[in-house]
């Protein structure tokens, strides 16, 4: 069982327990925090991604079964395991309906304990590779689509290198996810060189405040994809140094074992693009590049897609949402969407969280649409470009997107298309307050 990097929170009243089981944990080199109340808890929960939880079914200050609803709508990739005298036997089963992973009786023994622990992550990750990326392509109909797709079965199929250009929110890492599921990297590493306004470091191309130019993380990036695929967000704000590494890694690579391909995005302009790139670059990179649709004016892709996010969102939220009111359709429709995929698809769970029944009423119009010509002014003002510090605006569309969500945690961190752990950072880093 790979321990690295797994948070677990056991939860008892007896600081004993706590103790010990702590103890083992640790041994197996798990990271390991102890609470003696749901109190004390939910406030470190709030404050740190855990992996999994064991709780204690019986607490002074609040049951089992409350917390562990609280952490499903909080947080619903956590695992839980409760911990349970004999006599709740019963309870602790009755808990793995409600969400737990599984249950362990106590006096507890360390063998069975490690074994179900690592059974709970096995199957984790079946699940997770059995769905792998299914919520982040999709296939659209239409024409338009349809070549698409042939240009990226080409790429994954000759393992070639790809320049992706596309409108902020029209897919781009969905797509560089699809060429990497249809290739040959499935057991290769998948490394994400990142320079959006959500990545873990900030821009990690740029010149350090030494002066000294960070080549090594650059290279210390492609290494770590070794065979598989690096890559490599927003093009554009690469150094000169870093595009020359570039350029020699897309030209010097042996289309051996090792060959890493490599797949590179960007949000500007051609025109924009080959101001800022060396020229061999350019030209390199230019060539073949696979340029994405927006959905402006797409009717059925936009019905399509409203459809798509709807089903994900009666399974996120636990709704049982069957149609959209037309009314709301049209609107749909008729919007130019500035932000294309990523915004339809928050508008359709905002749509969710705010319907109780069985379809989308027409009634909530207002909220989801509103005025869209001030909601497009603001977004303009929100860009960094226009002077804007990063971490204000990256502290708004975290509060944003956690408003959004209603405060479920992993919601919000696919409303910003970041990972649940790069969210607890940020909210931590930014000091953002939660109210759950």
């Amino acid at each position: 069982m790979d321990t690295i990097n797994r948070n677990i929170l056991v939860i008892d009243d007896n600081l004993t327990v706590c103790l010990m089981l702590k103890s083992w944990l640790i041994k197996k080199g798990f990271s390991v925090e102890t609470a003696a109340s749901v109190k004390e808890a939910k406030q470190k929960v709030k404050e740190q991604p855990f992996d999994l939880i064991l709780s204690d079914i019986r607490m002074p200050d609040a049951d089992g079964f409350s917390f562990l609803s609280w952490v499903k709508k909080y947080d619903s990739d956590i695992l839980v395991i409760m911990m349970t005298g004999y006599a709740d036997i019963e309870s602790a089963v009755e808990s793995m309906k409600s969400g737990a992973v599984d249950y362990i009786s106590k006096p507890i023994e360390p063998e069975q304990l490690f074994k179900k622990i690592d059974e709970a992550f096995t199957l984790q990750e079946r699940v997770l590779k059995q769905n792998r990326f299914s919520d982040d392509f999709i296939k659209f109909p239409g024409e338009e689509y349809k070549q698409l797709y042939q240009q990226l079965d080409q790429t994954a199929e000759n393992n070639q290198h790809r320049l992706i250009i596309g409108d902020r929110g029209t897919g781009k890492l969905s797509v560089v996810k699809y060429i990497y599921e249809k290739g040959t990297h499935l057991l290769k590493p998948f490394v994400i060189l990142d320079n959006d306004k959500l990545a873990d470091t900030g821009n990690p191309y740029r010149t350090s405040s030494n002066g000294n130019d960070d080549k090594s993380l650059f290279m210390q990036k492609f290494h770590e994809a070794k065979g598989g695929v690096l890559y490599i967000r927003q093009i554009a704000y690469l150094d000169i140094h870093q595009q020359n590494e570039l350029l020699n890694i897309l030209t010097r690579q042996k289309k051996d074992d090792d060959f890493t391909q490599v797949i590179m995005s960007t949000d500007v302009s051609k025109d924009e693009l080959q101001k800022r790139l060396i020229p061999k670059l350019y030209n390199l990179v230019i060539q073949d590049c696979i340029i994405l649709p927006t959905l402006k004016g797409k009717k059925e892709t936009i019905i399509f897609l409203a459809g798509h996010f709807l089903q994900f969102a009666n399974a996120t939220l636990d709704k049982r949402i069957e149609t959209i009111d037309p009314d709301i359709q049209v609107q749909l429709t008729g919007y130019a969407w500035p932000e294309n995929i990523q915004e339809l698809k928050n508008c359709i769970i905002k749509a969710a969280l705010l319907t109780e029944g069985k379809t989308v009423p027409g009634s909530i119009a207002p909220e989801l649409f509103g005025d869209k010509t001030k909601n497009e002014i603001r977004t303009q003002l929100l860009t960094p470009i226009q002077g804007l510090r990063k971490e204000y605006y990256e502290k708004e569309k975290i509060m944003e997107a956690l408003e959004l969500a209603k405060g479920n945690k992993t919601m919000a961190a696919s409303i910003l298309n970041i990972d649940r752990k790069t969210l607890y950072n940020k909210i931590k880093l930014y000091n953002v307050l939660t109210n759950n």
